[in-house]
């Protein structure tokens, strides 16, 4: 029997002729080992199939033979794919803005794990029990919110702004230390686990519980894989289809590994057991067991009842005089306490007030283990602009991570770009907007406003901006009060 089954497949869908997906899933330097990849060429860019093409064989090309740790070796195969892209890009014009999202993932069957690296709106899912659990968070501004509980899954589903991703593999050269670009870590896979991994294709047309409800259909994983894939052209298959299953069928074993029969305690074993010093009594050895072993053992002496009744008496003392200390003592410590008896008590820390409201990081990028104290300084989270962005969604990203976002161009040459808007879509005559916790590098203009608005930046930075808010609209006359801006916090570098 097979340890781990795996099938996958993809399809244009029912309204591109094109198929910029592509996907690996085969089995990995042993049989209880499987290397799955699902990738999404970014649609609206020449060369997104070319871009998928790529990093599936950079990928497939790094993972060939084992060195050292898995994590780190799948971390390293994307970076691998990001940077030959990136490469391809600057050799070729026609090329010069391909890029992909992907999802990979290496499943031990053996060791019970399974690894995963994700970059963009590709997903992988662990189906245990019944239950489809996500595994990986969408690096989108919708999926964010999704995953945030600000939206609902149809909500989400339906948005207009669904395929805007915030992260994607080869428009940049990246390094591995780079903790704003891939995010990775490892989940358990126990027997009868199911590993999903798919497109967007699948997931914006057919819900969570449609997919389980496919999964827990007893048929060939083939099967499962085709049905999904023609659920999704049947709910309208708007977009590239992709989807690659895993299942583990090791059979799940005992702690040790082999079936031991429990032992029959004989009578006099079972009553040793009560005794908590009383002498206990050898169970008497098969003859033939004594003589392979050479020795020969005495027979049990058996006491007679005044050494038991002697025996009781002294542990009934010892009991006694071992219940009176203890309340002599918890005695004295109540009326005289020491010095040392306070140092025992746990101290209370104060955390600043802000502290108590932060939410941890929605993205994450490994496993990281913080600092002891009271207060952990955070890196902070990166976006790369390819063009400007509504100051709502910017904002909502921002409040999602809790902590202070680093927003630049995502190419060097592009630092003529706006970063961000303020126009009716985000607010209304008169509102006021608070804009907070942002690091805005390298803009030629930081914040349009076109719409007369009250603005309270806080905790913000503007570095090399060279106008950090521009305002394109023609003031009020009859009003003073409908627009300015009030900085707290706030540098302008």
């Amino acid at each position: 029997m097979k340890t781990v089954l795996i099938s996958g497949n993809t399809h244009p869908g029912k309204r591109r002729k094109e198929n910029e997906d592509t996907f690996t899933c085969r089995q990995l330097w042993s049989p209880d080992k499987a290397l799955l990849v699902v990738i999404d060429g970014v649609g609206g860019y020449a060369g997104g199939d070319r871009a998928a093409a790529i990093a599936r064989d950079s990928i497939d090309q790094y993972m060939q033979t084992p060195k050292g740790d898995t994590l780190t070796m799948l971390r390293e195969a994307v970076i691998f794919a990001n940077n030959r892209i990136a490469e391809e890009r600057k050799k070729d014009p026609r090329y010069g803005d391909m890029c992909c999202v992907l999802t990979a993932a290496v499943a031990d069957a053996a060791a019970g794990v399974v690894y995963f690296a994700h970059v963009g709106d590709t997903r992988l899912y662990r189906y245990r029990k019944n239950v489809l659990e996500k595994l990986t968070r969408d690096h989108s501004f919708v999926g964010l919110r999704e995953d945030a509980g600000q939206i609902s899954e149809h909500e989400a589903m339906n948005h207009p702004q669904r395929n805007q991703i915030l992260r994607e593999v080869g428009s940049t050269f990246h390094r591995i230390d780079d903790e704003d670009f891939i995010e990775y870590g490892k989940e358990d896979l126990i027997p009868g686990d199911c590993l999903l991994l798919c497109s967007d294709g699948l997931t914006d047309m057919v819900t969570v519980q449609q997919i389980s409800t496919i999964l827990a259909t007893q048929v060939a994983l083939n099967i499962k894989v085709n049905n999904l894939i023609a659920l999704a052209n049947e709910m309208g298959g708007h977009d590239n289809i992709t989807v690659v299953l895993l299942k583990n069928n090791r059979v799940k074993q005992a702690a040790t590994g082999t079936k031991v029969k429990k032992p029959v305690k004989t009578k006099s074993e079972t009553e040793s057991v009560v005794a908590l010093s009383l002498p206990v009594e050898k169970p008497v050895k098969d003859a033939a067991v004594e003589q392979k072993n050479g020795t020969q053992q005495p027979e049990p002496v058996k006491k007679s009842n005044k050494t038991n009744n002697w025996v009781k008496w002294n542990i009934l003392v010892v009991l006694l005089l071992a219940v009176s200390s203890w309340f002599f003592f918890s005695q004295k410590d109540i009326t005289q306490p020491s010095e040392n008896k306070n140092k025992a008590v746990p101290q209370t820390v104060e955390l600043p007030e802000d502290s108590l409201h932060k939410k941890p990081s929605i993205l994450s990028s490994g496993q990281h283990t913080a600092p002891s104290g009271p207060s952990v300084i955070e890196q902070p989270d990166t976006l790369r602009l390819t063009a400007t962005k509504n100051i709502l969604d910017i904002q909502h990203y921002a409040d999602s991570v809790g902590k202070r976002l680093l927003l630049i161009p995502a190419k060097e040459k592009n630092n003529h770009l706006t970063a961000l808007e303020i126009n009716k879509a985000s607010a209304h005559k008169g509102d006021t907007m608070i804009i907070k916790n942002m690091h805005l590098k390298g803009f030629e203009t930081g914040i349009r406003v076109s719409v007369p608005v009250y603005i309270k930046l806080e905790n913000m930075i503007f570095e090399n901006v060279k106008y950090p808010v521009s305002y394109q609209y023609k003031p009020d006359s009859n009003s003073n009060n409908n627009h300015g801006v009030q900085m707290t916090n706030t540098e302008i570098q």
